[in-house]
């Protein structure tokens, strides 16, 4: 049973995810070599659908997932981002598109499947989340959220869930099931060197494989992105520990 609460007030004191891709700036580089890496490294596509972690909140997880999707569509592919981070959704303010008719109520029968999918002014479809849900690992583990993913795989040449961090709740070890693999998100100075490694051995104990790891950065509060570090599944050494704070 799914248990919804009160409708929300978006809070725009939150970050909202910045699109810069197309912009003249190292940003559109970063973002353009990880959406390479997604490309050529998506065996020929049988890996399509590709969930965003971050061990905790504030990396920078959701702005990647908005920027790599769009990068994606301006080489040509087909792509649609689904916002699974029920707790802190930000794909609907993101891409600014109305936050009702998500998939919340897809799942409870108040809307229909023609009226999930928004198509936003980049070319990336979005479905959005829709009404808060406090209990959002049952909609992940029904058989309607798994016969939609199977549906969206049919039509779609890549597929990214933006999901919740892992040290949060233990929504990952759902929604992995129906995912191919991981890009993982790392912020430099944020992420402790435990908390990186405790949420990498819990997303290795569920079998969870993970394709990259994204380093997202701050300098004199402007935000950065470089990719690197794990790549199919060799272990995190290609980022230097001073990028990491010590505790």
């Amino acid at each position: 049973m799914l248990f919804f609460k009160k409708k929300e007030k978006d809070n725009f004191d939150t970050d909202v995810p910045k699109i810069v891709i197309g912009r003249k700036n190292g940003k559109s580089e970063s973002y353009n070599r990880l959406k390479d890496n997604i490309i050529y490294g998506s065996d020929n596509g049988n890996k399509k659908v590709f969930q965003i972690e971050s061990s905790i909140s504030g990396e920078g997880k959701s702005t990647i997932a908005v920027n790599l999707a769009v990068a994606l569509v301006k080489s040509g592919k087909k792509v649609c981002v689904l916002d699974l981070d029920f707790r802190r959704p930000k794909m609907h303010r993101a891409f600014s598109i109305p936050n009702f008719n998500g998939l919340a109520e897809y799942m409870l029968g108040e809307s229909k499947r023609e009226d999930l999918i928004k198509t936003t002014e980049y070319g990336v479809d979005v479905i959005n989340r829709g009404k808060a849900a406090q209990n959002a690992s049952i909609i992940f583990t029904s058989n309607k959220f798994k016969n939609l993913i199977a549906e969206l795989r049919e039509i779609y040449d890549i597929i990214l869930f933006d999901c919740p961090p892992v040290l949060l709740v233990s929504d990952y070890m759902h929604i992995s099931k129906l995912s191919d693999e991981v890009i993982f998100v790392v912020s430099a100075g944020v992420t402790h060197r435990s908390q990186l490694k405790e949420a990498v051995e819990l997303l290795k104990r569920n079998d969870v494989k993970i394709f990259g790891v994204v380093m997202t950065y701050h300098n004199n509060g402007k935000f950065g992105v470089k990719y690197g570090g794990y790549y199919n599944g060799r272990y995190y050494k290609g980022v230097k520990n001073r990028y990491l704070s010590e505790k």
